[in-house]
């Protein structure tokens, strides 16, 4: 059943795939919507969960409205108290995973909060590891100008998210965690496919700077864990009972 919430006038789709048990609030990646969700839903429900799946402000049937991290969290908390969720564990993908970070800040009742593969862009020169400043100064306008350039033609609302992904400090997000978070890595090979050759190798030394300080900041935080996957960039879509068995895990521990 498919309920619109109202969230400080917008809109907000959701959708209550059923089952009861602990409940489960899914968030999907930029660009896409709710019905990412739909296989891993069905696993929960049959795993004794109760998942509800919501598409994010300007994405799927909800409304357009300006993009803010303060905003999309107050779309999460409307949809979880429209439908009754208690003490939810909160998955995201990608940019959702990076909300259901955010909420791990604001919510020391939250039993689990999950981001799978959610780790933003290169933005700035200290973020490529092993290179030389100049090097990392290059790759850094380098990548910065590929990126720009794909998000020519997109319409404003989504570029808008893009710079607040990039504006954001996830580790140090990561670090004001109150409750349980889980960080999920994809294999991040898969995705330097995106890239021209000659940026590859600043793609690979971002990911060996995030793999660093994501390692960092699990010795000093006990809240927070980290999982790798043999997967892409959407380990809930290509490989669903995997993420299922780490949900439970963490949620044992």
């Amino acid at each position: 059943m498919i309920t619109p919430v109202a969230s400080g006038g917008v809109p907000i789709a959701a959708h209550d795939h059923g089952g009861s048990g602990q409940d489960v609030l899914l968030l999907h990646g930029g660009g896409r919507t709710r019905h990412d969700w739909d296989v891993f839903a069905r696993l929960l429900v049959t795993a004794g969960f109760r998942p509800v799946s919501m598409d994010l402000r300007g994405h799927g049937e909800s409304g357009a409205a300006p993009w803010s991290w303060q905003a999309a969290l107050g779309d999460v908390t409307a949809v979880a108290g429209a439908y009754g969720l208690h003490r939810p564990v909160i998955v995201g993908h990608s940019l959702g995973g990076m909300v259901a970070a955010l909420w791990a800040s604001e919510h020391p009742d939250c039993p689990l909060a999950v981001n799978l593969d959610g780790h933003g862009n290169p933005t700035r020169p200290g973020q490529f590891a092993g290179l030389e400043e100049a090097a990392a100064s290059a790759a850094c306008q380098e990548m910065t100008a590929f990126l720009t350039e794909l998000g020519q033609g997109l319409p404003e609302e989504f570029l808008q998210v893009m710079r607040e992904i990039d504006a954001l400090d996830l580790f140090k997000v990561y670090r004001a965690a109150r409750c349980p978070l889980l960080v999920v890595s994809g294999d991040a090979t898969a995705f330097a496919a995106v890239f021209p050759d000659r940026l590859v190798p600043a793609w690979e030394a971002y990911c060996l700077w995030t793999r660093r300080q994501l390692g960092a900041v699990v010795e000093e935080c006990p809240l927070v864990r980290e999982a790798s996957l043999a997967t892409g960039h959407d380990p809930h879509v290509e490989a669903p009972e995997t993420v299922l068995r780490l949900l439970f895990e963490h949620l044992e521990r």
